[in-house]
């Protein structure tokens, strides 16, 4: 969102694959896929209750100024219309009307997506750390093993692990590959797998594109590529780790219960290399489900038409999922038969709970009115998601689970470190948790007489 956006206006909504594989996404789903993509809608207000105070520094480094007054623990990462690593100024941090999630981690990184202008580079990637933005990647830039890098895919969200090494997928130029999976460490790129190489586990397939990466502490990478074979493409998940290439599954594999995968989400995976994913089925006892591996193969967490926690059954699952060191899976459910339609919640090998339901109470007054899709969950439990509020103090924010249970970190109207106050929140909302309760997510900030989009960071 830019500044186009009335103050404190900020309707949303997420629909499905936010990738390139979306449009692949959609054309394997059948109508039982249909059954289980979510769509969520919200309008939020103008009014925000008062932020929490602690002590913190804001940092010169992003051109904020140093607080009168004890601040808040939320930090401007970047706004646009300020410099950029690499040359020019951020420009927005989302692709046409979808925001890109950023990644942190548990020692507060910021990995993120930024549009460009002032630049001979239309787009970047850009890692924050201790204050100070490094340029990861941009267009134009080189690739490994000749070529440009021409553009980050339709959904160029960047993956993040606990040392600062960021995964991403990009198109390629002039070279010998038209699309790469890319890693970043310490100013180094590096190919993890290229179009036009052998696909493992598809005979014979080859790798054309790439998209939603996710990386792990040691550097295990699980990413989405459609695999050419002969005249077709099949959607697939891939592993990257010290082993090689490994097939997790691929459309049309057999799914566990019956049927077969037709349609593939987004995968994450935790610290012990335990792969998640939200898929579709066909001529299954389900039209679809989330799914995780395991030592016997994969298996089925959550089913479509499965009972719920706290009554009802799943209707709608999202396609977004995220992944924790003990297996747990988070994810957004539509439920049926119950007064809370959606729900955020948390499975694994002892059942399911809910996080937050649509009419229960929010932290702070009001009840949950609407939930976005990208919920994200830290290795340490910690789940982030954003959602609108109505009856309270507050009219939509970012919330995270703890010690404590849920707590709101920021909402429309909380101020930063440096004073300058959260205007809205964007179009189909985006939010990033890390352990130890980092989180990161793209937000509206005044700066002057009008706001301007913003990359924010909460540290507890």
């Amino acid at each position: 969102m830019d500044a186009q956006h009335p103050e404190g206006f900020s309707p949303w909504a997420s629909s499905g694959l936010l990738s390139s594989a979306r449009q692949r996404f959609v054309l394997a789903a059948v109508a039982a896929g249909l059954l289980w993509l979510a769509t969520f809608w919200a309008g939020f207000g103008l009014v925000a209750p008062p932020a929490r105070v602690v002590p913190t520094t804001a940092s010169p480094a992003f051109g904020t100024r140093e607080p009168l007054a004890p601040a808040t623990p939320l930090r401007l990462v970047a706004m646009a219309g300020t410099p950029a690593p690499g040359g020019g100024s951020y420009d927005r941090f989302g692709i046409e009307d979808q925001s890109v999630p950023p990644a942190v981690n548990g020692r507060g990184d910021v990995a993120f997506f930024a549009r460009l202008m002032r630049s001979s580079a239309d787009e970047g990637l850009f890692l924050a750390s201790n204050g100070h933005a490094a340029l990861v990647a941009q267009t134009g830039g080189n690739a490994p093993g000749g070529g440009t890098i021409s553009s980050f895919t339709d959904h160029p969200a960047p993956a993040l692990n606990g040392s600062g090494e960021v995964a991403f997928a990009a198109g390629v130029d002039g070279g010998h590959t038209t699309a790469a999976l890319l890693a970043w460490k310490a100013g180094r790129l590096s190919a993890l797998a290229e179009s036009g190489a052998k696909a493992p586990g598809v005979t014979g397939g080859a790798f054309f594109d790439f998209s939603s990466p996710a990386i792990n502490d040691a550097g295990d990478v699980a990413f989405l590529a459609t695999v050419r074979r002969g005249h077709e493409t099949v959607d697939a998940i891939y592993r990257r780790g010290r082993d090689g290439l490994t097939k997790v599954v691929a459309a049309g594999d057999p799914a566990p219960g019956g049927g077969a995968y037709s349609g593939l989400g987004a995968p994450a995976i935790n610290n012990k290399g335990v792969v998640a994913f939200a898929a579709v089925v066909e001529q299954g006892q389900t039209p679809g489900g989330i799914y995780a591996t395991g030592p016997a193969g994969l298996r089925r967490l959550v089913g479509a038409g499965d009972a719920a926690p706290g009554g009802g059954m799943y209707t709608r699952l999202s396609e977004h999922v995220g992944i924790d060191d003990t297996g747990r899976v988070a994810f957004v459910a539509m439920l049926g038969e119950t007064a809370s339609r959606s729900a955020v919640v948390l499975a694994g090998e002892g059942g399911a709970s809910r996080v937050a339901a649509l009419g229960t109470p929010a932290p702070g007054g009001g009840s949950f009115a609407s939930f976005g899709e990208a919920v994200s969950l830290a290795a340490d439990g910690r789940i982030a998601f954003i959602a609108s509020v109505q009856g309270g103090p507050g009219t939509t924010g970012a919330w995270l689970t703890g010690p404590n249970g849920v707590e709101r970190v920021a909402a429309v109207g909380d101020t930063l470190a440096d004073g300058r106050p959260i205007s809205y929140f964007p179009l189909a909302p985006t939010i990033g948790a890390g352990p130890g309760g980092h989180v990161a997510f793209p937000a509206g900030v005044r700066a002057g007489e009008a706001p301007s989009d913003a990359i924010v960071a909460y540290a507890p």
